[in-house]
């Protein structure tokens, strides 16, 4: 019973707090155009549930708009009533559910039927953020009012169910129009108060159905001027600030579709910004000056005659409203000053203050299977059929007719061109094709066809073009428009002004079986659009398109790729080299910012033996004669590149150091007027820095040194001077031949050289000349390769910034590594996802989601990626496709959604080397990552002590952990080592292998028919024996009798004997008695042709042996048969002890005697024989220490990005506010079980004011009884 009150006290809360928001707002909006406009509009829904009707999306409501089905194509639409201006949209889901929508864009319209998208300022489609939970309201302002009587919402993501409330912000419009016929002009006399400014502001909003028209002009006196016109369609701006210079800026498309368009104009000095329905367009003016100066007259709507900066020759035909120069209101002034009697500087010519709609409605046919079939006059000799059409398509009928009489006309566009096919009774089928033009370029093209007997005419934009043949026909009753008749396939564009047989009806007139089909066909509206504006193929691409698609054409960008992003070009030599360049130098073009906004240009590469690259940049000036220019500086030479300085900077911060040569040969002609001083330092000749820095000192110098390179070796030719061209020749008494002052700029800081100036040197008649010499820039190497990090422990990361690829953009980056299966990158938003994993080490697989729909493309390679090589990886995402590039040339794309073209949100951080949750993690190294052609900084990165991360490619390997020569097999968080090709085992190839030998022990190799001539054998054994003789080791040929031994003597002397066909050789190794016990490591070789022989004992000091060959004499140990270890069969007794690191050449007998099935041609004689280590401890190497992860930071939450602070605030309110809530229930729960309670007394009657017991008791009336009292609780 007492839950109710809570309850009804809670609810009261929330609709005051809910009403008092909208009280407020409706007070807020006395000041600002702010106000609430949902409640009194009319609100529709392609669909909603039972109770969730379009009438439920308030903002405040407690109830919500929920669509039947979730998908892109609901939308709640919003009428006003009449036309307001819109400032916001603000959005919530449903109360306390997971039902809302996270994204969604917004259209709006004059009339309901044709509908424009608010676009960003590049004019692709704007996302508006949505909600991230049922209450919570989100507020989008929008950047420029919108001006429209309806509002369309349509949900692109959502989450669960598509539920809204809406509210729209605004105010009412005040409209101050302007009609102008086409023969109309407004004139503002500027005479008595001219223009002249360094910034200014118009704007205002038009609509016409002419494609072309001056807008505006005006012009000065010293030249000056500003144009703007509609020209086919599109918004042209030409404007000269006086330098003779015009500056052009072209927005806009599909302009003349009779919709009002917003027009902004802003300058700033030379800074131009030319906006068109929210598309911006920046540039920079032509020229010196900054301001703009009109002092004769400002005309609007068109001009009296022909002027400079217009391209058009017709004045503007439609209506303007709202005209603000600045501040002013150039129309509102003028109708006051008209109202008054005194228009002052106005006067206007055949204009009104209204704007009405033209009789001209067009009729859009969405689809090819849509078309109209019209009635004409039927049995008729003659035949007229006139419309206006416009299309992206290259193909689609036109017109077709059947005529009574066998045989049909048919007008259709093949490839763009008008073509007529026709056919009549009587003669054959003839195809008619006079025009060279295309017509599919979007814009309103004219078509009439008039036949009659033996006679055809076809004009197109009024150009006929007549047919003279033989024609007998009679009309038939039916005109079939833009299809319906296969092939070709239907039209697929906008029609107007459609009269058939001289008769012309609105297509609004039309009946429901004059055409087909209703959702197929658009009335009174041009719904085409222009994909190719603003332009979506990047780095000057061409685009065509289609009604579906558009289509980039890159050939001759160096660019490739669906949109012309992607570099065909390498980033640098280095590059080019990393992928296999051939020859010593190479010309090549190199893209330094990969898909950045810089273009290739051409390069020299140089490659040399030691590995370096060097690029070298030509000059277009490398020489030049000076001589007839004596004033200091007086001769100019500007020096330019085939690159921009933005190029040319670009290269050199990437490169590790560059350098540019510059000579000085002089003859009687002083260069830099040494010695002087810092205050008195008046050369002759400087050269300019590429930021246009006059330079103090010559090449070969330091900066600022007033000196030559001589003058810093005190080498000059006049000691007193600090260059050679500065000493007076005439006193030394030294040749008159040419002197030479010069060296290498090597400050990267000024390279490269801009410009020269040289003076000093007379006339053409005397004796002083100069010569310069300039060499090409040339950059060493590319430090981007060298921006690697190693990943050596599989749960270590890198989290980069949130990189949010949107609707384009790209990575590259290059991978090395042994591991097989590994995620290279990773980031998530709320519903998207970006995931680059390798699989199976020969696999590399790009998965992503941009809405609802995942995406995977891979790249199997032949050869295998987990190759602890270097690979290069390139990812990009555009409006049309997912592109993976491996290595530079295997590739895969896929293609994305058409329509709507979504925005790839990612709003974690992006994690490189693994997963974001640590799992699947990479080990190895990764270099030169880019994001959108911008390099990051990895090694700063890996320098700030991240776990698991190390600066530099180093693996597990540099520290060469495998000993013995084996073969380290990288893992970067591990290694292990390959033994197969050393006389060792174990995990180090440290441990021994080795047999402990009795006198009649004997292992034998038989090399089994493979024998084996060596000139250059390598031969290794180590011993230990206490018995001072014996036979070690001995190779034998039985078909050439040569031999080598290895033996210990019996004075226990190590000794070598062998024959090698040209005489019998003994080595003895004296000094040492090998007998004693004690392990020793001998290593024996030939070199200089098998002339000299080669020993190293233990670690005491090699020796070399030399043997005079005769030149007829064969130094080669020939066919090999045999190798024997301990004894060979003609012994008795052999070597007593353990023998081990046997190994001759790649043959390791003893290692392939132990192993677990023998070869047969390695065998033991003499007894079976045991594996020994022969006293060898194996070598092992101490512990690394082991890497802990950090326990993840307090703000692991922020770094992910999975929390946001407002929502912390939220929570934060919603705890106080649900406090609040708590004390008051307590409060009123207390106050509600408010009660009277009883209990018993034994007190007596009349001893209520006794003093104590006993009076008590003797002022009792009635003796001891019980009676009931009452007491209060609360």
């Amino acid at each position: 019973m007492m839950r109710v009150p809570v309850f009804y006290f809670i609810t009261l809360l929330y609709c005051y707090v809910e009403y008092t928001k909208a009280d407020s707002a409706k007070y807020y909006y006395d000041y600002e155009c702010n106000e609430p406009l949902v409640e009194t509009a009319k609100l529709t829904a392609t669909s909603s549930l039972r109770d969730r009707g379009p009438d439920n999306a308030k903002l405040y409501g407690s109830a919500a708009w929920t669509s039947q089905e979730s998908s892109y194509y609901q939308h709640l639409t919003i009428n006003l009533q009449k036309r307001k201006e819109l400032r916001a949209i603000a959005t919530r889901g449903r109360f306390a559910t997971h039902e809302y929508v996270t994204e969604y864009m917004v259209q709006y319209s004059d009339d309901g039927e044709g509908w424009r998208t608010v676009s960003g300022a590049d004019g692709y489609m704007q996302m508006f953020e949505g909600n991230h939970d049922g209450n919570t309201i989100v507020k989008n302002e929008f950047e420029v009012p919108i001006i429209a009587q309806f509002i369309r919402i349509n949900p692109m993501r959502w989450r669960d169910k598509i539920s809204m409330r809406v509210e729209i912000y605004g105010c009412d419009y005040v409209a101050d129009t302007m009609y102008f016929n086409g023969s109309s002009l407004i004139k503002m006399d500027l005479l008595r108060d001219p223009i002249s400014a360094s910034r200014e502001v118009m704007r205002f909003r038009f609509k016409t159905s002419v494609a072309s028209g001056a807008l505006m002009y005006s012009r000065g006196t010293q030249t000056d001027y500003i144009a703007l016109q509609l020209r086919d369609n599109r918004l042209v701006l030409n404007i000269d600030l006086g330098s003779g210079v015009s500056t052009s800026l072209s927005v806009g498309s599909l302009l003349d579709d009779n919709i009002w368009h917003d027009v902004v104009i802003s300058r700033n000095r030379r800074d131009l910004i030319f906006s068109v329905d929210r598309v911006v367009v920046r540039g920079r003016i032509k020229g010196e000056f900054s301001r703009l100066n009109l002092n004769r007259a400002f005309y609007i709507g068109g001009v009296p005659n022909s002027q400079e900066g217009l391209v058009v020759s017709q004045n503007f035909t439609g209506c303007i409203e709202n005209l603000y120069l600045n501040a002013t209101n150039v129309i509102q002034d003028l109708k006051q000053g008209y109202e008054s009697g005194e228009p002052f500087k106005f006067q206007k010519v055949n204009t009104l203050y209204a704007c009405p709609e033209p009789p001209v409605v067009p009729v859009t046919f969405l689809k090819e299977g849509s078309y109209a079939k019209l009635r004409g006059y039927s049995g008729s000799n003659t035949l007229n059929a006139s419309f206006e059409f416009r299309t992206y398509e290259l193909h689609g009928l036109l017109l077709y007719h059947k005529f009574k009489t066998d045989g049909y006309v048919k007008v259709f566009l093949e490839e763009g061109k008008v073509k007529v096919e026709l056919f009549t009774e009587g003669s054959p089928k003839v195809k008619l094709d006079n025009y060279a033009d295309t017509f599919n370029d979007g814009r309103w093209h004219s078509l009439l066809l008039t036949m009659a007997t033996d006679s055809l005419t076809l004009a197109v934009d009024y150009r006929p073009v007549k047919t003279t043949k033989r024609l007998r026909f009679m009309t038939g009753s039916s005109y079939y428009i833009a299809g319906g008749k296969a092939p070709p396939r239907g039209f697929v564009g906008c029609m107007r002004k459609i009269a058939v047989d001289g008769n012309y009806r609105l297509p609004t007139d039309w009946s429901n079986d004059e055409y087909c089909c209703p959702n197929e066909v658009v009335f009174d509206a041009c719904h085409m659009i222009d994909r190719c504006n603003p332009n979506p193929c990047e780095h000057g691409g061409v685009c065509t398109q289609t009604a579906r698609e558009f289509t980039c054409e890159c050939e001759h960008t160096g660019y490739a790729g669906a949109v012309c992003h992607a570099p065909v070009h390498p980033l640098s030599c280095q590059a080019y080299a990393n992928v296999g360049a051939l020859s010593r130098s190479s010309e090549v073009h190199i893209d330094v910012d990969g898909s950045g906004p810089l273009p290739a240009f051409p390069v020299t590469c140089h490659f040399y033996a030691d590995g370096r690259v060097v690029t070298a940049v030509k000059p277009a000036v490398e020489r030049g004669i000076v001589d007839g220019y004596q004033e200091p500086g007086s001769f100019r030479q500007d020096i330019t590149y085939d690159a921009s300085r933005a190029q040319l900077e670009a290269l050199l911060n990437r490169s590790a150091s560059c350098s540019q040569r510059l000579d000085y040969h002089c003859r009687h002609s002083r260069l830099l007027n040494s010695p002087s001083e810092e205050a008195t330092f008046r050369p002759f000749a400087w050269w300019v820095s590429r930021a246009g820095q006059r330079m103090a000192h010559w090449a070969g110098a330091p900066a600022g040194s007033r000196m030559c390179a001589c003058g810093v070796l005190g080498s000059c030719v006049d000691p007193t001077k600090w260059c050679n061209c500065d000493a007076e020749l005439s006193l030394l008494n030294v040749a008159d031949d040419l002197k030479m002052d010069g060296g290498d700029i090597t400050e990267k800081e000024y390279l490269p050289v801009k410009q020269l100036r040289f003076g000093d040197t007379g006339n053409h008649l005397d004796e002083k000349e100069g010569r310069f010499t300039l060499g090409p820039l040339l950059c060493d190497g590319d430090d981007l390769f060298n921006n690697a990090i190693t990943f050596r422990i599989s749960d270590s990361m890198i989290t980069l910034p949130t990189f949010d690829l949107g609707h384009s953009g790209d990575i590259y980056f290059e991978f090395r590594t042994t591991k097989e299966n590994a995620v290279l990158l990773h980031s998530k938003g709320p519903t998207d996802y970006l995931k680059l994993a390798l699989i199976g080490g020969d696999q590399l697989q790009l998965q992503l989601q941009a809405g609802d729909t995942p995406l995977g493309v891979s790249v199997e390679t032949s050869s295998r990626l987990a190759d602890d090589r270097w690979h290069s990886v390139y990812i990009e995402r555009n409006r049309k496709e997912a592109r993976l590039i491996v290595d530079g040339a295997l590739k895969n794309e896929i293609r994305t959604a058409k329509e709507p073209a979504r925005a790839l949100q990612l709003t974690t951080a992006l994690a490189l080397g693994a997963a974001l949750d640590r799992s699947d993690g990479f080990v190895g190294c990764i270099r030169a990552l880019l994001l959108n052609g911008r390099p990051v900084d990895l090694r700063d990165l890996a320098r700030r002590g991240i776990y698991g991360v190390a600066e530099g490619c180093v693996g597990k390997c540099g520290s060469s952990p495998c000993l013995n020569n084996g073969t380290c097999l990288e893992g970067y968080d591990s290694y292990n080592c390959d033994c197969r090709w050393t006389a060792f085992k174990g995990p180090i190839c440290a441990d021994e292998i080795g047999v402990n030998l009795r006198p009649n022990s004997m292992v034998k190799y038989d090399f089994l028919g493979s024998w084996r001539s060596t000139i250059n054998e390598k031969i290794r054994v180590g011993f230990t024996t206490t018995n001072p003789k014996g036979f070690l080791l001995g190779f034998y040929s039985n078909i050439s009798g040569e031999y080598l031994t290895m033996m210990v003597s019996n004075n226990g002397h190590f000794r070598v004997v062998f024959d090698f066909g040209f005489e019998r050789q003994e080595i003895i190794f004296q000094g040492k008695h090998f007998g004693l016990g004690q392990y020793h490591d001998v290593r024996l070789s030939r070199k200089n042709s098998g002339a000299t022989m080669v020993l190293q004992v233990d670690n005491y000091e090699t020796q070399e042996y030399h043997f005079n060959i005769r030149e007829s004499a064969d130094a080669q140990f020939n066919n090999i048969q045999y190798m024997y270890v301990g004894r060979n069969e003609s012994m008795n007794e052999g070597f007593v002890g353990c023998v081990s690191r046997v190994e001759f050449d790649d043959i390791y007998p003893l290692k392939l005697l132990f192993q677990q099935d023998p070869p047969p041609n390695v065998r033991s004689l003499g007894g079976v024989l045991h594996e020994d280590f022969c006293g060898v401890e194996p070598v092992t190497h101490p512990p690394e220490p082991v890497e802990t992860r950090p326990p993840p930071p307090t703000d692991l939450a922020d770094d992910l990005q999975l929390h946001r602070t407002d929502e912390a605030i939220l929570a934060t309110v919603l705890a106080l506010i649900f406090l609040l809530l708590i004390i008051v229930a307590v409060v009123l729960v207390r106050a509600l079980s408010r009660h009277k309670g009883e209990y018993l007394t034994q007190e007596e009657r009349g001893a209520e004011g006794a003093a104590g017991a006993d009076q008590a008791a003797l002022a009792a009336a009635t003796g001891a009884r019980v009676t009931k009292r009452r007491e209060f609780f609360i």
